[in-house]
């Protein structure tokens, strides 16, 4: 048996750590990728799995990639795939609480934050051994996230912050979750977290109690953003009709809260979670749980991907 690149061998130990058993699948040039590693577990849905994306040598820059509440590593596969072609290894983490065929428990771990925190850290790890220099890149709250990382290890990450309709000011979670007592109610009225549902990579319904614990990450941004600007060139896409996440954040983010920073503006009719698609979604009709409506491909994808490369020629790499 073929030993493992010790990036790759890490990889996969930090998620046998989480689930009971895991297997490590290398494919070799598939969709122009030299080779795809996989971390598959009986414990994940089919499609949900983290992924690296690996050019079969230490490259130059390496970027993280974390996607968002409720989904999976699959919503930021097609911005991987591009980050991959313009010479990046790709490292695609996989959230706690994500991925689940049964996410309940999981879902509504009261150190679930800390946990989202400590996997962007640990992919942070792999990364090292894969790039010499480190971007960070994220859907909603993989976005946040990324942030969250940078205000705290600003020395870790040399290269930029690539923001895809990331969750910046999500007034809501961001207020309602100061309350202890309101966690112990959204637990209620969650109910039971199911895993499987029409969308093959997103929950069917949204963990309220996971919001939550993104307005934690929310709240301590801007606490920590508030008294210094990050360095990191900032890339930051986002749908002007976005009703999930405000585009008013992001802008104040790229405005006031880094040196070097642009915001690519989708004034489509783009939902908050269409902008990292590049295609659409097919919808599994045998299930009866979850929105009917299909996620479409954002229209503006090939031309925000392309100011992405832009960016970072002339202001990372």
């Amino acid at each position: 048996m073929k030993k493992l690149n010790p990036a790759l061998q890490q990889f996969q130990d930090h998620y046998a750590k989480r689930f009971t058993k895991v297997d490590g699948k290398s494919v070799s040039n598939k969709n122009g990728i030299k080779e795809t590693f996989w971390v598959t577990s009986s414990m994940l849905k089919k499609g949900n799995h983290p992924r690296i994306y690996h050019h079969g040598k230490k490259t130059k820059d390496v970027i993280v990639l974390s996607h968002g509440l409720s989904d999976s590593p699959y919503y930021m596969d097609a911005v991987a795939q591009r980050f991959y072609k313009e010479g990046l290894n790709v490292v695609m983490a996989l959230l706690p609480g994500h991925g689940l065929k049964e996410p309940d428990a999981a879902m509504e771990d009261r150190g679930l934050d800390t946990k989202w925190r400590e996997e962007i850290d640990a992919c942070i790890a792999v990364a090292e051994q894969l790039g010499e220099r480190i971007s960070l890149g994220g859907f909603s709250a993989g976005g946040a996230l990324c942030y969250n990382a940078i205000l705290r290890k600003p020395r870790k990450i040399k290269g930029g912050l690539f923001l895809f309709a990331a969750a910046i000011d999500v007034v809501l979670v961001k207020n309602i979750g100061r309350v202890s007592f309101l966690r112990t109610i959204t637990k209620i009225t969650d109910g039971k977290i199911i895993g499987v549902g029409r969308n093959p990579y997103k929950y069917p319904t949204f963990p309220k109690y996971g919001a939550l614990e993104l307005g934690d990450i929310i709240r301590e941004n801007e606490e920590l953003g508030a008294s210094k600007k990050i360095k990191q060139p900032v890339f930051a896409a986002h749908s002007i009709e976005d009703k999930t996440a405000t585009v008013e954040g992001v802008l104040d983010l790229v405005k006031n809260k880094c040196v070097n920073g642009i915001a690519f503006l989708i004034s489509a009719n783009v939902a908050h979670g269409e902008v990292p698609l590049a295609k659409d979604i097919k919808l599994d009709t045998k299930q009866t749980v979850g929105p009917k409506k299909i996620p479409k491909a954002n229209p503006d994808f090939e031309a925000m991907m392309d100011s992405m490369a832009r960016f970072f020629k002339n202001r990372v790499g």
